[in-house]
């Protein structure tokens, strides 16, 4: 069962001499202070290897179901790197551990950076935070540069005949992704407990790293404290007797959000056009639910513990990807932080002030000046040697080409038959103004949204889902998914609404049937709100009064070709009565 939330944290014990290993002083960690960097400390270069020398281009980063279908040799070494990297001794800065560590438990320094004064005692993970995006792409690129040297030595091992192909495929090989808005189901290599590769000495069968991950120290780990620790290695939706992943439930949990993955990363592709918009229409959001659906109550749910699970890294990729698509797009986007303050992580004291050269801590870029990287640096996605097979091609297509090419993969990839699952005429309107039938493309289109806002303390059980429920079917038109960190702070969110059964088999918001004050006036009364922890936990509404509904209708234009998108124009709001939903659901 999840307990209670409290934001507080405490270091291990253990970790006081990792801390000390990297500081001139003698401070305990009941009483941190600034640690000193090493002389030497590891930087987050990215891989460097196998770069087109005629196009300059970097290898891709593949979907997971891609490489691991082909089962060729950069397959089989991902998986005996990952699985050395599992192996390594937890002490070491470079093992699976230490680099999992970093985004939550144990909640000490790594490589050198350690607890500064007014920050909590908690993960290095800005999540809630406009930084979550580019504090994440030197994380997952640090990881790929570790896995893939592993790969390269690997590589160095097998026999004469097979030498060149594996140290080929390990110059070339990057970090996978897991796409799960386009195809939410768990990837098949993640799900069996055993796998068989081509290894240097021909093949065998090993532990699946991708299945799980054992705690080498499990009395250690058992001190983080709560529910995950009482298991010595990740789980995800425990099945029956030893079943450590029920794939089926994992698979039914993601595929009863599928629409809504979809939809929803769709609405960020085509409504944010600046970086500051991603504080309300973050692609964390479906994110969130992610983390939620694919563990149901396990290792990935929890963010303390979530990196600690093999698919967290396919997780991530892919929402860097989603990041890097929507950079490609919106190129003439800056990375801005406007008004912002840092809710605090352990190197970086609650309320700083964040701009895009904030450092990105613990992750040094320059060994002579020991900087960190910063969302600036981080912006272009080559500098740490990778680039998605989702982007545009490399060579002498311009900006606007390149753009036009991956709004076409987003359309592919999310965007339906129609280019946006609401394209909504206003009859309303259309009648109105005494248009003739023939003649609706010019009329208005409109598009619904619910702008969901809510107190993360003011909800006792964290992780959770505050979603919106139709009364009478209990359907489910929209979620705001909400991990464990950060515990407190105002949530702002904007989804896209489902499209709402009616009694008479109608729909209230496709069609164009209803006018937009009907529709708000219908929602206003058949609307529920659920809250429930990710344990099933039912959070009465009455309990969290910050919780605040609006309906936003929003003047839209469909797309007029595959590489374009709808454009918004004018929009209306209507606030909502927050009431209960008392029809029973699963969020």
């Amino acid at each position: 069962m999840w307990k209670t939330v409290v934001c507080i944290a405490v270091a291990l014990p253990w970790t006081t001499a990792q801390w000390l290993r990297y500081s001139n002083t003698t401070t305990s960690i009941a009483s941190p202070v600034s640690s000193i960097p090493t002389p030497t400390p590891i930087l987050v270069t990215g891989v460097k290897t196998g770069i087109d020398n005629g196009t300059g281009q970097p290898p891709p980063r593949l979907n997971i179901n891609l490489l691991s279908t082909q089962a060729g040799p950069q397959w089989d070494l991902y998986i005996l790197a990952l699985s050395e990297l599992q192996a390594l001794n937890e002490t070491d800065e470079t093992s699976y551990f230490a680099l999992a560590g970093i985004h939550g438990f144990p909640h000490s320094a790594w490589n050198g950076v350690g607890h500064v004064d007014g920050a909590p005692v908690t993960g290095f993970c800005p999540h809630g935070e406009l930084l979550f995006l580019t504090w994440h792409r030197p994380y997952v690129a640090l990881f790929e540069q570790i896995l893939v040297a592993r790969a390269v030595a690997i590589a160095s091992r097998y026999p004469p005949s097979l030498h060149p192909q594996y140290v080929a495929a390990a110059q070339s090989l990057r970090q996978p992704f897991w796409d799960w808005a386009a195809h939410p189901l768990l990837p098949d290599a993640a799900t069996s407990p055993t796998i068989s590769v081509t290894a240097p000495g021909g093949v065998t069968e090993i532990p699946n790293p991708l299945y799980n991950y054992r705690y080498q120290r499990p009395d250690v780990e058992h001190g983080f404290g709560g529910w995950l620790a009482t298991k010595p290695q990740t789980f995800r939706c425990l099945g029956s007797g030893d079943m450590l992943n029920n794939a089926s439930e994992s698979n039914l949990q993601l595929n009863s959000s599928a629409d809504y993955l979809k939809s929803s990363i769709y609405d960020i592709f085509t409504r944010v056009t600046s970086f500051e918009e991603m504080r309300n229409m973050s692609f964390e959001n479906p994110h969130n639910l992610v983390h939620l659906r694919a563990a149901c109550n396990g290792t990935l749910a929890d963010i303390n513990w979530s990196a600690f699970e093999p698919i967290f890294m396919l997780h991530h990729t892919n929402v860097d990807r989603l990041f890097a698509m929507w950079q490609t797009i919106h190129y003439a986007s800056p990375i801005t932080f406007l008004n912002t303050t840092s809710g605090g992580q352990f190197a970086t004291p609650k309320g700083t002030v964040i701009t895009a050269d904030s450092p990105l801590k613990p992750f040094f870029s320059d060994t002579d000046n020991l900087k960190f990287h910063t969302s600036n640096s981080v912006a272009n996605i080559s500098t740490f040697g990778y680039s998605y097979q989702d982007d545009a091609p490399w060579g002498n297509l311009d900006a606007e080409s390149r753009a036009d090419f991956v709004r076409g993969r987003v359309n592919s990839l999310y965007g339906g038959d129609g280019g946006n699952s609401a394209e909504r005429i206003d009859e309303q309107t259309a009648n109105r103004l005494g248009k003739p039938d023939d003649d609706l493309k010019d009329y208005y289109y409109y598009y619904y949204t619910a702008e969901i806002s809510v107190d993360r303390a003011q909800i006792p059980l964290l992780p959770a889902t505050v979603g919106l429920v139709v009364a009478a079917s209990g359907q489910i038109v929209g979620r705001v998914p909400l991990l464990a960190m950060p515990c407190e702070g105002v949530v702002e969110v904007s989804v896209p609404l489902a499209d709402l059964r009616l009694t008479n088999n109608k729909t209230l918001l496709a069609g164009g049937e209803y006018g937009r004050e009907v529709v708000a006036a219908v929602l206003g009364e058949v609307l529920g709100v659920e809250i429930q922890g990710a344990d099933g936990t039912q959070i009465p509404v009455s309990n969290v009064p910050s919780v605040k509904v609006a309906l936003q209708a929003v003047q839209y234009t469909p797309r007029s070709n595959t590489s374009d998108f709808p454009t918004f124009g004018n929009s209306e709001r209507w606030e909502l009565t927050v009431k209960q939903n008392d029809f029973p659901v699963r969020l």
